[in-house]
């Protein structure tokens, strides 16, 4: 799991593709993602525009699924009128505290959820 972070990190999204299973499914409040092509083409657009960086502060392993608690810490790279409702200036940040959920097949990613996690 901390690869995973650590590649997302380094905003190589050939490097991410490795992690998930051709049908994977990505769930967030904003909607359900199906496959990798989609999910690199949202992951392009957040590192276009923000420097976004995500540290897991915990893991817990059960079997096949991984629950991950995140804080993702998104800078602006560029002034952006709407993301989740705020506007950015460059060197704006937002700090989210999430949970995510992954579950794997074969060493891959085949379902990830991710939510917004009050603490």
């Amino acid at each position: 799991m901390q690869s995973y972070y650590d590649t997302y990190n380094s905003e190589d999204p050939e490097a991410l593709a490795r992690y998930y299973a051709s049908d994977v499914v990505f769930e967030t409040a904003q909607g359900t993602t199906l496959g990798v092509a989609p999910i690199l083409e949202t992951y392009r657009y957040l590192i276009s525009v923000f420097h976004d960086k995500m540290r897991a502060d915990s893991i817990t392993i059960s079997g096949d699924t991984a629950t991950v608690e995140i804080t993702d810490r998104f800078e602006a790279k560029q002034a952006l009128e709407d993301f989740m409702g705020q506007s950015f200036a460059p060197g704006d940040t937002l700090v989210l505290r999430l949970r995510g959920t992954y579950q794997c097949r074969d060493g891959q990613f085949c379902h990830i959820r991710i939510d917004l996690h009050d603490s």
